[in-house]
């Protein structure tokens, strides 16, 4: 991910769940500058403002994103106990 981005996997990137998903797509990290191949995290953003005005219309979309991605870290570090265990 570009430098900017706070997220490894952009799937768990509330303004960028956002802005591809209809009605909040005006809170997510799309500025009109799509053809640099960055978000607007990347270039001038301010992400922890742009985040927080976007819990504040839905906080549900930022929490399921959060939940999200932290199962995801729980399921890999899981596999790479496993692993480690030898039981995988």
């Amino acid at each position: 991910m570009p430098k900017g981005c706070p997220h490894k996997d952009i799937r768990f990137c509330p303004l960028y769940v956002a802005a591809h998903g209809g009605s909040t797509s005006r809170l997510g990290c799309i500025d009109g500058h799509i053809e640099e191949g960055t978000c607007a995290a990347a270039r001038k953003l301010d992400y922890a403002q742009a985040v927080a005005k976007l819990e504040a219309h839905r906080p549900g979309l930022v929490a399921e994103c959060r939940f999200q991605e932290e199962a995801a870290q729980i399921r890999a570090q899981r596999q790479r106990n496993m692993r480690a265990a030898g039981l995988h």
